[in-house]
C-alpha cells in the first residue's frame, strides 16, 4: 500500500533548465522547497481559472462541486 500511495502521488516534470532554474531562485528567495513552490503555483492557477469560469458563468456549480471523487488523498485500487 505505501508503495501504491507513493506511486499516486509521484509526478515527474520536465521543465527548460532555465524555467527550473528560475523556479529554484524564487522558492530560495521564498524559504521554502521546489516542490512546495509548484504545488503553490498549481494552486494559484487553478484558482484562477476557476474564478475566471464562475465569472464567465455563474449559473454553473462550483467547479469542484461537479467533480466527483476528488480528495487529497489516493482512492483505494
Amino acid at each position: 500500500m505505501a508503495e501504491e500511495y507513493k506511486r499516486l502521488r509521484c509526478f515527474p516534470l520536465r521543465l527548460s533548465p532555465t524555467m527550473r532554474q528560475q523556479a529554484v531562485e524564487l522558492a530560495e528567495r521564498e524559504g521554502i522547497s521546489l516542490n512546495h513552490f509548484i504545488t503553490l503555483a498549481l494552486a494559484e492557477k487553478i484558482t484562477r481559472l476557476e474564478r475566471v469560469q464562475l465569472q464567465a458563468d455563474p449559473a454553473q456549480p462550483h467547479p469542484r462541486e461537479r467533480r466527483t471523487g476528488t480528495s487529497d488523498q489516493p482512492s483505494e485500487i
